[in-house]
């Protein structure tokens, strides 16, 4: 269960936006030539940034939205490892 911190527009919308902006950065600038295969690290960082921008959005509090993040990385990075199997 999620325990909401009470609404903080700075800091939710700080989260969301470096979320955010995270994401457009593992997508345009990290994911190299277009039609290169995915790595662990794409689906690290992008996983990264989708926990940070949930944070954000769920007002999660600071100890959920580490521990949320780090499980989403690895999440997304051993889905990326099981697909090119």
């Amino acid at each position: 269960m999620i325990e909401r911190q009470e609404r903080n527009i700075r800091r939710d919308g700080a989260l969301f936006l470096l979320g955010f902006t995270g994401i457009i950065f593992v997508e345009l600038v990290a994911s190299g030539p277009i039609g290169s295969e995915e790595t662990a690290v794409h689906g690290f960082l992008f996983g990264c940034s989708v926990g940070i921008m949930l944070s954000g959005i769920f007002r999660a509090t600071s100890k959920q939205a580490l521990y949320s993040t780090l499980v989403l990385a690895v999440g997304f990075a051993l889905g990326t490892v099981i697909d090119i199997f």
